[in-house]
């Protein structure tokens, strides 16, 4: 029998269906011991030590965490990013380290376009001025025909492209490499980084946040967008200055942005709040019932798999 340590805030939230597999496989399940929260590694040392295998969010399992699980033997990521796990300290040890691949490129696409649509059909704009009793209609734009610019094409930005093509969108990416699928199946063209700032009207993010992405989006790469353009930051807090971004939208260089990730979270004091024309979200990309149990099921699964391929 081993042990399942959940350090993350939502496992089981919204279906008991995860747990119940990680207890038919034989596994003993140590719920969150501060139930629904998001834990710091303080909180998370205490109850390492009895690990054999963990679940977790975006919750910081770094060095501290892992000496103090010394029957570690497998990291389980609701998500697709690892960079709040120490993986390469994790590799040291000989701690697996998995991902919930294939579960949440949707979602987060559909988060991009949702963001597209509204600054295209201002129904925000519109609703709070029925609301208010005012039948005031204002300019709107289609977005057939428009450019979306993706900087790297994953997984999650070939769902945007999809998306993005079936409403009649031009699709331009940068990336280090060539995604022929992505061209086949939606025309997607790669261009150059600034040709694709340059020419598109919606600029999504899509990059790992690395050493070398961090700060990638800063006041003067911006600025190389058109004035007229929307920045949609879906990916990782830091991939964007957010200084930056605040004079940029302030002093017109682009139409605005929307942010759904931030260099900390939770964080409710972003400057960004004063920018009536930046949409502010609280890193929801994958944040829906039907995902959360698909990536509580497919994290238990990881592990559950795991120590059946050890036996």
């Amino acid at each position: 029998m081993s042990d399942i340590l959940i350090t993350s805030e939502y496992f089981g939230k919204f279906s008991p269906e995860a747990r119940e597999l990680l207890c038919k496989a034989g596994h003993r399940v140590i719920d969150n011991p501060y139930g629904h929260k998001a834990l710091t590694p303080e909180e998370i040392i205490p109850y390492a030590a009895k690990a054999d295998a963990m679940i977790c969010d975006l919750e910081r399992i770094n060095k501290d965490v892992i000496d103090a699980a010394k029957k570690l033997k497998i990291i389980s990521r609701r998500g697709v990013g690892v960079d709040s796990v120490d993986v390469d300290y994790a590799a040291e040890k000989n701690i697996a380290v998995a991902r919930t691949l294939g579960v949440v490129e949707p979602p987060v696409a559909e988060l991009v376009m949702a963001y597209i649509l509204d600054f295209s059909r201002k129904i925000g704009v519109l609703n709070a001025h029925m609301h208010d009793g005012r039948w005031e209609r204002c300019e709107c734009h289609s977005v057939f025909g428009k450019t979306l610019g993706i900087v790297g094409m994953g997984k999650i930005a070939y769902e945007t492209a999809r998306r993005a093509c079936a409403f009649g969108m031009n699709v331009l990416y940068y990336d280090a490499v060539s995604n022929e699928k992505a061209e086949k199946a939606f025309g997607a063209e790669r261009k150059s980084f600034d040709e694709v700032l340059a020419e598109s009207d919606f600029v999504t993010v899509h990059l790992p946040l690395t050493e070398q992405t961090r700060g990638f989006f800063d006041y003067p790469t911006i600025c190389k967008m058109k004035e007229s353009a929307y920045l949609i930051n879906t990916a990782r807090g830091p991939i964007v200055d957010e200084n930056g971004l605040y004079q940029a939208v302030k002093q017109g260089k682009i139409a605005g942005a929307a942010i759904d990730v931030f260099d900390c979270e939770p964080k409710e004091d972003s400057i960004l709040r004063e920018l009536d024309n930046v949409i502010l979200t609280p890193h929801v990309g994958t944040f829906t019932k039907e995902i959360f149990i698909r990536m509580d099921v497919v994290a238990a699964q990881n592990v559950s798999d795991f120590f059946e391929n050890k036996r």
